[in-house]
C-alpha cells in the first residue's frame, strides 16, 4: 500500500515568506559525470541556479527567516559564521531587499576579504570579528550583540549560523515537494552536502511528509556525522512542528557520513578529484570543500540526485587560484 502523503505547499501556506529564490530549479541529466563516479543514472538538482545573491540553497531557507524578521518588526538581521560564509552574504543582500539593516559576526580576526565577505559589504552589512577562528566563538557571541543592538534602541531579529532553523528548513520541505513533481521514480539516493544542517533537515521533513520515497544521504562537511544528524533531526522535527504535521522523523530518516577530510574549509583528494570530474564531464561548478566533497560520496551503482546547493564563488575563486 502505497503511505499517505501530505501537501506540503498547504501546510507551508501559513507562514509568512519573502519571494527571493527562481523556482523551481532545474533537475538534469549528469550522463557524463555518472560513468566518471560510477554511479547509476545520476541527476542534478540546481540549487546554484536559485538566482539570489549567489546564495544557492540559502536563498529557500531565507525566504521564510526574512519574512519572519518583517513580521516581528525587526529593523536589523543578524547572522555570522566563517569570513567565507555565502549564507552571510545572501542574508546581508536580502536585508537590503527588505529593507532592513544587516549586522555580521564573523570567527576569527580581521583578514582581507574574500569573494564572499566583500559582497556582503558591498550590500551594506556591517561586520564585527570574534578574535577566535573556532565557529563556535559566532554562536557565543549573537545574543550579546543583539543585546547591545537592542540597547542602542534597534530591533534585531538573530539567525543562527547558516540560518539552521525549523523555519528555515521549510524552503526545503518546501524543496522536497518541487524535486517529487520534478522526479519520474522514487528509489533513489537523494545526496546533499550538510553543514549547519538546515538544508537536509528540510528534505528529511519534506520526505516524511511524502511519504519516505528516498533515501537520503547527507555529507557532513562541517561537524562529526553523529553531531551532523542529531542537529538534522532536530531541525527537522522543528520544521515539522511549526508545519503542524503530526510525523516524527528519525535516525532511518537519514543517514550522515564524514566529508570532513582534512578539515572543515579544507579540499580533500576526494573532493578535488570529483570537482575535475563534473567541470571536464559536465561543465558543472562545484567548489571543493563544501559541494564537491559530497559528491565523492555518491554510491556506485545506484541511482543518485545530487542536491548542488551552490558554492559559485568559492569555485571561481579555486579556479582563479589553481590557474594563477
Amino acid at each position: 500500500m502505497r503511505p499517505i502523503t501530505i501537501s506540503v505547499g498547504e501546510l507551508a501556506r501559513a507562514l509568512p515568506r519573502t519571494p527571493l529564490a527562481v523556482l523551481p530549479t532545474p533537475l538534469v541529466p549528469a550522463p557524463r559525470l555518472a560513468v566518471a563516479l560510477g554511479t547509476g543514472p545520476l541527476l542534478v538538482k540546481r540549487d546554484d541556479l536559485t538566482g539570489f545573491a549567489f546564495g544557492g540553497n540559502k536563498a529557500r531557507l531565507l525566504e521564510f527567516l526574512v519574512a519572519a524578521a518583517t513580521a516581528d518588526g525587526a529593523d536589523t538581521l543578524l547572522t555570522g559564521g566563517a569570513a567565507g560564509s555565502k549564507f552571510c552574504a545572501a542574508a546581508a543582500a536580502a536585508a537590503r531587499r527588505a529593507g532592513l539593516a544587516c549586522e555580521l559576526v564573523i570567527a576569527g580576526r580581521p583578514v582581507p576579504p574574500g569573494p564572499a565577505l566583500a559582497l556582503a559589504r558591498s550590500w551594506g552589512a556591517a561586520v564585527r570579528w570574534t578574535g577566535t577562528p573556532d565557529r563556535d566563538s559566532v554562536d557565543a557571541a549573537l545574543p550579546a550583540v543583539a543585546r547591545e543592538l537592542a540597547a542602542a534602541g534597534h530591533r534585531p531579529y538573530p539567525i543562527p549560523r547558516g540560518g539552521a532553523t525549523g523555519l528555515g528548513a521549510v524552503g526545503y520541505a518546501l524543496a522536497a515537494a518541487e524535486l517529487r513533481a520534478q522526479l519520474d521514480r522514487d528509489a533513489v539516493t537523494v545526496l546533499v552536502p550538510t553543514g549547519s544542517g538546515g538544508t537536509l533537515a528540510g528534505l528529511v521533513a519534506g520526505n516524511v511528509l511524502l511519504g519516505r520515497p528516498w533515501t537520503l544521504l547527507g555529507g557532513s562537511a562541517s561537524r562529526p556525522p553523529q553531531a551532523a544528524a542529531r542537529q538534522v533531526l532536530t531541525l527537522a522535527r522543528d520544521c515539522l512542528r511549526l508545519l503542524g504535521a503530526d510525523r516524527e522523523p528519525g535516525p532511518a530518516d537519514v543517514t550522515v557520513v564524514d566529508a570532513r577530510g582534512p578539515g572543515h574549509g579544507l579540499p580533500s583528494p576526494d573532493g578535488l578529484a570529483a570537482a575535475e570530474f563534473a567541470i571536464r564531464t559536465e561543465g558543472l561548478m562545484l567548489d571543493p570543500v563544501y559541494t564537491a566533497k559530497a559528491l565523492a560520496l555518491a554510491p556506485a551503482g545506484q541511482p543518485v540526485v545530487f542536491w548542488h546547493t551552490g558554492g559559485v564563488l568559492d569555485a571561481v575563486a579555486a579556479a582563479q587560484e589553481a590557474a594563477s
